[in-house]
């Protein structure tokens, strides 16, 4: 039973091993207070061996862990393991004897902070916000857009943008899908101070990866190649989505973009044609060309200028020059073709 345990505890942050040897040993110390209680609230399916209640929510209790016969609630086990007696949290508030569970606590305004001494506060010492609602320029949560309760500890005012206030709910709640590397403000994208009050204040911010990025082949499409002809007469008799590998009719991508391609003869491309570009990034292509050529025509091609834009054409009166007058180095499709090819 001691190694299901230690593999549970393994994603907590790591303690004494005088503070782990002692959650095992109460753990499986059920005074006989306890014992009547589970006998008098039979449940029909797994509970929390710490606080006796069901899974619950797991923004507000945490994930469920579950090994063999052993049940507890991932917050149920942080804070547990981190205080010094007795099945029930402590306030860290000096002199102050009150205890509880944390769901218990999270029902009477208790506190759990998830960071560094994870440290717990009673409804009466827990950190608070000087919330001027004077000063709020919204009445309703910008998250859920539902009206704010004046004088609530079940709201949280963002440290970057004072006049923003959101329901905690809300902000765990997107807390648990952000996590810690996309978990930031809401109104202003800022990554330093709002994370910090939100630990604070009791957001529980987990360290892993967004909830998006862990579904199953939530990034497969970016590893689709694009497989279609567009050129405006696809003249392969097999159709526009079938290609072969060498040839005429091999699928060419544009060199910008890559997500428009041609057949080599839809676009009268021969052979020698390396590189080509679709009919939207063609004329980009060819301003940046022809701006590259006109500098190793003028002697500063061996000078490290930045280059403008490529919107930044020339003014009126100027005409640009296509790269294939200026020397060749690009040929355009004939009429009706939507390319270019540079070699």
């Amino acid at each position: 039973m001691d190694s299901i345990l230690r593999e549970m505890l393994q994603e907590m942050p790591t303690g004494s091993s005088k503070t782990t040897l002692y959650f095992f040993h109460l753990l499986y110390r059920k005074s006989a207070k306890t014992r009547r209680v589970t006998q008098r609230k039979p449940s029909s399916g797994p509970v929390c061996r710490l606080c006796l209640q069901e899974p619950g929510d797991p923004e507000k209790l945490g994930e469920f862990l579950q090994k063999d016969n052993l049940s507890v609630h991932y917050f149920c086990l942080i804070c547990f393991v981190c205080k010094k007696k007795g099945a029930a949290i402590n306030c860290q508030k000096d002199q102050c004897l009150r205890n509880f569970h944390f769901p218990c606590g999270q029902e009477r305004g208790c506190l759990s902070q998830f960071f560094g001494e994870y440290k717990s506060f009673c409804g009466k010492h827990r950190p608070t916000q000087d919330i001027r609602w004077e000063n709020v320029g919204e009445e309703s949560c910008v998250l859920c857009c539902e009206d704010l309760a004046q004088a609530s500890v079940e709201n949280i005012q963002s440290p970057c943008c004072s006049q923003t206030i959101y329901h905690r709910k809300c902000i765990q709640k997107y807390a648990h899908t952000s996590a810690k590397h996309f978990f930031k403000c809401p109104h202003c994208n800022n990554r330093e101070e709002f994370p910090q009050e939100m630990l604070r204040m009791g957001i529980h911010i987990p360290d892993r990866d967004a909830a998006w990025e862990l579904e199953p082949g939530a990034f497969s499409e970016l590893y689709e190649r694009y497989q279609h002809c567009d050129a405006p007469i696809c003249v392969y008799e097999q159709g526009r989505d079938s290609f072969e590998d060498e040839g005429r009719w091999s699928l060419i991508l544009c060199a910008t973009c890559g997500s428009h391609g041609t057949h080599r003869d839809c676009s009268s491309l021969i052979s020698s044609c390396k590189k080509w570009e679709c009919e939207e990034c063609a004329p980009a292509a060819e301003a940046t060309e022809h701006r590259l050529r006109t500098r190793r025509l003028s002697g500063h091609g061996s000078q490290a200028q930045p280059l403008r834009g490529i919107w930044d054409l020339p003014g009126p009166g100027h005409e640009p020059v296509s790269p294939a007058s200026a020397g060749g180095l690009s040929t355009t499709a004939p009429p009706g073709k939507p390319s270019s090819c540079i070699f």
